[in-house]
C-alpha cells in the first residue's frame, strides 16, 4: 500500500469539490500544496508523533537545538537526566550561575539565529560531556513532487489534508464545512497522539525542594532554595 503526495492532492480535491488547479482558479496548485505542507508541519506540532535523536558533546556550556526540533522530551547529559526538574527561566539566571554541583540548570535561547540549549552552573566538569537529546520533530522537507511521502504513516497522512482543507475554505467564507474538516483534523490528532504514546512512556518523578546542597534537609522546603 502506498498514499503519495498525489494522493494527499486528489484528496484535497475531494474535500474542496473543486478539482481545477490552474493560476487562474479558486484554488491554485500552488497554494493546495503549500496548504498541505503547512499541515504536515502543525500535525507534528499537534500530535508529536514523529521522534527523533540527537547526540554529540557539550561544548562552550551550549548544545545546538537541531533545526526539526518542536519539544524536547528527554535530555541526558553524562548519563543523567536533566529534563523538567533542571530547565529555569533566563530571569532566574543570577540564582544559578554558581552553582557548583554536578548536574547544571539550562535554558533555551536564540543566538544569531540559532537556537541553543545553555547551561548553567555545574562543576566545571561538564564541556567534553556526551549529551542526548530526545525530542519530537517537524518536517524540514516540503512535499512536492508527486511521487513524494509524508514523514507520517500511511494512516495519518490525510490529516495535514484536512488542514489545508479547513485553511482554504475559511478563507472563501465556507466556515461550516471548514469547522467540519477541522473537527477531523482534531480527531487525527487525538489518535496519533494515543497511538504515539504506546511507543514510551511518559512519567515525572515529584522533585522536592531540600534547599542547598550543602544545607540538605529531609524536611521538604519547596519555595525557600535553590534547586527547584
Amino acid at each position: 500500500m502506498s498514499y503519495t503526495f498525489e494522493n494527499q492532492q486528489d484528496k484535497l480535491s475531494q474535500l474542496l469539490g473543486d478539482s481545477n488547479t490552474s493560476t487562474d482558479d479558486m484554488f491554485p496548485l500552488a497554494d493546495r500544496k503549500k496548504a498541505i505542507n503547512r499541515g504536515e508541519i502543525n500535525f507534528a506540532r499537534d500530535s508529536k508523533l514523529l521522534k527523533e535523536y540527537a547526540t554529540g558533546t557539550v561544548a562552550s556550556m551550549e548544545i545546538d537545538v537541531p533545526s526539526d526540533w518542536i519539544e524536547t522530551f528527554q535530555l541526558i547529559i553524562d548519563d543523567k537526566v536533566i529534563t523538567n526538574k533542571r530547565e529555569i527561566a533566563l530571569s532566574d539566571w543570577e540564582r544559578y550561575k554558581d552553582y557548583a554541583g554536578d548536574i547544571p540548570f539550562y535554558y533555551f535561547w536564540e543566538f544569531s539565529g540559532t537556537r541553543k540549549i545553555k547551561l548553567v552552573g555545574g562543576s566545571g566538569a561538564i564541556n567534553g560531556d556526551t549529551y542526548k537529546l530526545y525530542y519530537f520533530k517537524k518536517p524540514t522537507t516540503e512535499l512536492d513532487a508527486d511521487a513524494d511521502v509524508s514523514l507520517f504513516p500511511e494512516e495519518y497522512r490525510e490529516a495535514s489534508v484536512f488542514y489545508a482543507a479547513a485553511q482554504l475554505l475559511e478563507q472563501i467564507g465556507k466556515t461550516q464545512l471548514a469547522d467540519r474538516y477541522r473537527m477531523m483534523y482534531g480527531v487525527y490528532v487525538q489518535n496519533a497522539m494515543a497511538d504515539g504514546e504506546k511507543h514510551y512512556i511518559n512519567k515525572e518523578y515529584p522533585v522536592p525542594d531540600f534547599g542547598e546542597d550543602d544545607h540538605a534537609s529531609e524536611v521538604d522546603i519547596q519555595g525557600k532554595g535553590y534547586q527547584y
